[in-house]
C-alpha cells in the first residue's frame, strides 16, 4: 500500500503536477514520470490502480488561479480520466 502526495503549480492553462509516495507513512519519493501533463497522469493512474490501498490522496494546489490542500478519495480521482478535469475538480 502507498500513500500518495501531489503538488499542483502554475495555473489553469500552463500547470505542473508533482506526483510523491510513500510506503512507509514518512519518506516520501518522486515518481519522476516524463512526458506531458496528461501522459504523467496516465501513468500515475495506472499506479493507483495497482496499488491496493484504501488512504485518500493529499493534494496541495499552489496556483495563480486556486490555493488548496485536501485529500479526495482514490475512487474520485480513477474516474477522472483527464488531468485538465482533475485540475479544474480540484478547484471545485
Amino acid at each position: 500500500m502507498k500513500l500518495y502526495k501531489l503538488k499542483v503549480t502554475g495555473n489553469d492553462e500552463s500547470f505542473n503536477v508533482e506526483y510523491n509516495f510513500s510506503d512507509n507513512f514518512v519518506d516520501y519519493s518522486n515518481f519522476n514520470f516524463t512526458g506531458s501533463e496528461q501522459e504523467k497522469y496516465d501513468k500515475f493512474l495506472e499506479d493507483l490502480q495497482g496499488d491496493g490501498g484504501f488512504q485518500p490522496i493529499n493534494v496541495k494546489v499552489k496556483m495563480t488561479t486556486k490555493n488548496v490542500d485536501r485529500a479526495i478519495s482514490r475512487k474520485e480521482v480513477l474516474e477522472i480520466k483527464e488531468v485538465e478535469k482533475f485540475i479544474k475538480r480540484l478547484g471545485e
